[in-house]
């Protein structure tokens, strides 16, 4: 279970309401100094023009954290997760990576940040051994930890522990069906396999999961990757989703 995260916000200034503030505090103090508004010289009103103005200026600069604070919640992150036993079948040159050679049933890819295909910059994620050692369980091939870190996390706020831990606690609360790890092969219809993740997840629905397959011998269509989508701490649609599977797909298991 995803646990909500309670924001603070304060409330937003927009530009017409600062005019209006700043024309009625001039207007206000211009009497009290003067007793009418006809009465003050054009010195007088400059002068007071010119601080009233730096004053409100001030005030509505402390309404840009919150605006920051609005983009930043509307961020979306997908969290990459692979089948591992079909792409070790499918793509030849994954034969020497450790998941494929250990026999995981399935890993993670890595944790998209909306921050673009790829940052272009960045050093090699520096993690303690122990958080190495919790993140060997699901990414156990150092290529794919760096690839991830300069694709999607180098070029983020966060820290490579930072972001590692992301991808541990996100996949750690995931639920997914026993097909997924049962290490046998399964055709199953899509919709079955939706309304399995939607029942394990509470807040899921099926927007929130993008299901991604490759043909292979004979047209079998095969799942090799599905991608959980997020909205703050919670789940959200996916914007931009491949869905590349058709009614029914093939799990494959590495027996």
């Amino acid at each position: 279970m995803i646990k909500k995260s309670l924001q603070h916000t304060s409330p937003i200034i927009t530009n017409s309401q600062l005019i209006k503030q700043l024309w009625w505090c001039y207007i206000i103090k211009l009497k009290s100094i003067t007793g009418s508004y006809s009465a003050a010289t054009t010195s007088t009103k400059s002068t007071l023009f010119s601080a009233i103005v730096g004053c409100c200026l001030l005030l509505g600069m402390t309404s840009t954290p919150a605006q920051a604070a609005n983009v930043s919640k509307s961020g979306q992150r997908v969290l990459m997760i692979e089948m591992t036993p079909a792409l070790c079948k499918m793509q030849p040159s994954r034969s020497r990576m450790r998941q494929c050679l250990e026999g995981y049933s399935l890993t993670v890819a890595g944790l998209n940040l909306g921050s673009g295909n790829r940052c272009e910059r960045g050093s090699e994620p520096d993690l303690t051994p122990l958080q190495l050692k919790v993140v060997n369980r699901i990414m156990p091939d150092s290529t794919v930890r760096s690839q991830a870190w300069y694709r999607y996390g180098a070029c983020s706020p966060l820290s490579a522990n930072n972001y590692f831990r992301q991808i541990v606690s996100l996949a750690s609360e995931l639920k997914l069906p026993s097909e997924l790890n049962s290490g046998n092969s399964y055709t199953v219809s899509k919709s079955s396999f939706l309304g399995q993740m939607t029942r394990l997840n509470s807040g899921m629905n099926s927007a929130s999961i993008d299901l991604i397959c490759q043909d292979a011998n004979r047209r079998q269509s095969i799942l090799t990757e599905v991608h959980i989508c997020y909205e703050g701490n919670q789940f959200g649609t996916c914007s931009s989703p491949i869905n590349s599977c058709g009614k029914n797909f093939i799990i494959s298991g590495g027996k």
